[in-house]
């Protein structure tokens, strides 16, 4: 039986741990568990090129935790905006579908990189990134960020995310910069202003 690589990810976060704490159990979780969310979705009914969380271990589920973890489906013709983390890493790999990596070079220009399933992508703290879907299927992906904090990355997508079923959440721009910023996540287009 091959394990997915998510479980082999997973297992390995829930190992995170210094030296000087109690052990914590093990985390397993099957591939239909964990806190399920759209965002930017159409409607109730409909996800269209908004995007679909997993989310198996963050700062709400095992605060204890150094890192998070989660599985995201990007609709076709979705994307997330060009942002940076000042103090969050992000790790994602591609499981399937098609896209872009967007990234700033040292001019400040954006760059299109193409990924697809295999791809491994790295994101500092501080790069200016983003995603797009640009095939006709949605872009998975799984992905870590450390640390994991309850103003973290996660956060931000449970802030502004429901429960599949639900009619979506809609914001104002500078709500959606403020929420944003909040949880660690600096949108470009309010640098530029």
């Amino acid at each position: 039986m091959k394990i997915p690589l998510c479980v082999w990810i997973a297992l390995l976060l829930a190992g995170c741990q210094s030296a000087s704490t109690r052990p914590r159990p093990v985390v397993i979780m099957g591939p239909h568990e964990g806190d399920h969310l759209w965002s930017f979705h159409e409607s109730k009914d409909e996800l269209g090129s908004g995007g679909e969380l997993q989310i198996f271990i963050d700062a709400r589920t095992h605060p204890e935790a150094t890192a998070s973890f989660a599985k995201y489906a990007l609709g076709v013709g979705g994307a997330l905006p060009v942002h940076r983390h000042d103090k969050t890493e992000e790790f994602a790999y591609i499981l399937s579908g098609e896209g872009a990596a967007v990234v700033v070079d040292d001019d400040g220009e954006e760059v299109e990189v193409p990924i697809s399933a295999g791809y491994f992508w790295y994101n500092p703290p501080g790069a200016w990134h983003a995603v797009r879907n640009t095939g006709s299927t949605p872009l998975s992906l799984v992905f870590t960020t450390i640390p994991n904090e309850k103003k973290g990355l996660l956060a931000f997508f449970r802030r502004i995310s429901v429960e599949p079923g639900r009619e979506p959440v809609v914001l104002a721009p500078e709500d959606l910069e403020r929420i944003a910023s909040e949880h660690d996540m600096i949108l470009r287009s309010s640098e530029r202003q």
